[in-house]
């Protein structure tokens, strides 16, 4: 089993929790760019060598991502990183916003939202055998 370690990026921590599942929590006050998203995929291609990942996400207060960020995010060429996502909400402002990710620009990945950590982690565990496809 891989030691849990972090990755700190500028907008994020990227950190990894165990053989598939990765945790990115989006640092406070920030407006999440296109280029936020690659630097996670590229933190999360180097330590996984390639290996598809399941992604948790979490965002801090006052964060959000761009129009672009959340393009870029489900772009087709996103799902060479990350096999699932488990978005975890905050409130309903924030669930809004994750909704209007998940709808209108549909990653061709399954993807959850989730009210706490702990419900996120047991729905990506059951997504195991995606990451074992890849």
């Amino acid at each position: 089993m891989m030691t849990m370690h972090a990755v700190e990026l500028d907008s994020c921590t990227v950190t990894f929790l165990d053989e598939d599942v990765v945790h990115t929590h989006f640092k406070d006050d920030h407006l999440v760019s296109p280029e936020d998203v690659q630097m996670m995929f590229d933190a999360i291609e180097t330590e996984r060598k390639g290996r598809k990942a399941l992604l948790m996400v979490s965002v801090g207060i006052n964060t959000t991502m761009s129009n672009e960020a959340r393009a870029h995010a489900s772009a087709p060429d996103s799902s060479r990183y990350i096999a699932a996502d488990a978005i975890i909400v905050r409130d309903f402002g924030h669930q809004m916003v994750a909704n209007v990710f998940v709808r209108h620009h549909k990653p061709g990945r399954p993807i959850q939202m989730f009210p706490d950590k702990a419900k996120a982690l047991a729905w990506l565990h059951e997504q195991h055998h995606l990451v074992e496809q890849a």
